[in-house]
């Protein structure tokens, strides 16, 4: 028959195996028996920061914030502290790993979270930030939506409105400068014309904003069709001859034969002309030449064979840095030395009615300096690519 000594001594002392596992792992281990901690491994004497101090303590001494209860076997784990001498309390996880041994003996395993505690709580406060964020960013889209439908309903507003008068006051211009009423001095016709000027350029103006209203409101139709396209060209620059004679600039063409007609809505087609000669003759300097091309070019690579026709239009302006020759088909933004007359809708409004042709407008350096605007319009319906024809026609064989 055991002692009663040595039975007590068994149950103050955990088993050999439990020892040898407890020391292997990298949690503290504590044994407690009789209410009180009768063995602990390295790591939980090294958590604890007391030496062999932590035997004969209990629990309830060595860890804060328990809950007011400790986890009993096959509970959950307990979230505290872990009090340390002169040292800072680490956060850890105390849970039951086995109980029920002699003396109401039982195996408490404490995990070191502090790190984890400490990450969740940098992303709690980070999540705070956030929503924070969120809320701030909700409020300026809201500020945001209203500004933009004011500015919408005022562009609407006032475009229509000034294009009234201002159609009114071109009419009578030309009628002056016919001399149906009478004759024109030298100087009277001189003051007409340059008058007429700026009445042309307000026109223009007006048209932006109207394009730029509608195309808020999703109104966009196109009557397309097959015509050629040097006739526009011609007609839109010929509405700049005014404004080229006076800077002294020179306008040249390179149309090539095998881009002649295209499948294009003429009165859009001609806006994005008038819009992209307007820029090059405000940035090019006096004396200086503009150049407007075409070239057929095809997308080998899509599977419907279809060609197109490049427009472009070239200066010998100080050019748009590179950075920023995405930016310029944005909405209200103005780059480069007298930029600043206008809206910055202009180009916008070009790619909005190029991509409404499906196709695509781009800006790039020219050779030499300079600017070079070039867009791109369907010249025929789209067609199966050949090889696809010839398969299909093989298979229905």
């Amino acid at each position: 028959m055991t002692p009663p000594s040595s039975a007590a001594e068994r149950a103050h002392r955990p088993p050999e195996w439990l020892q040898r596992l407890a020391v292997a792992v990298s949690d503290g281990v504590v044994w407690v028996a009789d209410g009180a901690i009768a063995w602990a491994n390295d790591r939980l004497v090294g958590l604890a920061g007391c030496g062999t101090d932590v035997v004969g303590t209990t629990l309830e001494d060595l860890l804060v914030d328990l809950e007011g209860t400790l986890p009993e076997a096959g509970a959950a784990a307990v979230r505290c502290r872990i009090r340390r001498p002169g040292g800072a309390p680490r956060v850890v996880l105390c849970r039951c790993a086995w109980s029920g041994g002699e003396g109401g003996s039982s195996a408490f395993v404490i995990q070191d979270v502090t790190h984890r505690h400490r990450l969740e709580q940098e992303l709690l406060e980070a999540g705070r930030e956030l929503a924070d964020l969120h809320r701030e960013l909700e409020s300026q889209r809201d500020l945001l939506r209203v500004e933009r439908a004011e500015r919408e309903e005022l562009l609407s507003v006032v475009s229509h409105e000034l294009r009234t008068p201002v159609t009114v006051i071109g009419g009578y211009h030309r009628l002056l400068l016919s001399e149906e009423v009478g004759a024109l001095t030298s100087e009277q016709r001189k003051f007409l014309e340059e008058s007429g000027k700026s009445c042309q350029r307000l026109g223009a103006f007006i048209e932006n904003l109207i394009e730029a209203s509608r195309a808020t409101r999703g109104h966009e139709v196109l009557e397309v069709g097959r015509a050629p396209i040097a006739p526009v060209i011609h007609e839109v620059a010929a509405m700049f001859r005014p404004l080229l004679e006076e800077r002294d600039l020179r306008l040249s063409f390179e149309l090539a034969p095998a881009a002649s007609e295209g499948r294009f809505d003429r009165v859009r087609i001609e806006q994005v002309l008038s819009n992209l000669i307007g820029n090059a003759v405000k940035f090019t300097p006096r004396g200086g030449t503009i150049e407007i091309a075409t070239r057929a070019v095809a997308t080998p690579k899509d599977p419907w064979v279809r060609r197109w026709v490049e427009v472009s239009v070239s200066d010998d302006g100080p050019g748009i840095a590179a950075a920023d020759r995405e930016r310029v088909f944005e909405p209200y933004v103005q780059l480069g030395e007298g930029g600043g007359s206008g809206l910055g809708l202009g180009l916008a409004i070009c790619r909005r009615l190029v991509q409404a042709h499906g196709g695509a407008i781009r800006l790039e350096e020219r050779v030499g300096g300079g600017c070079r605007f070039s867009f791109t319009l369907p010249a025929e319906a789209p067609q199966r690519a050949a090889s696809d024809r010839t398969l299909a026609e093989d298979e229905g064989a």
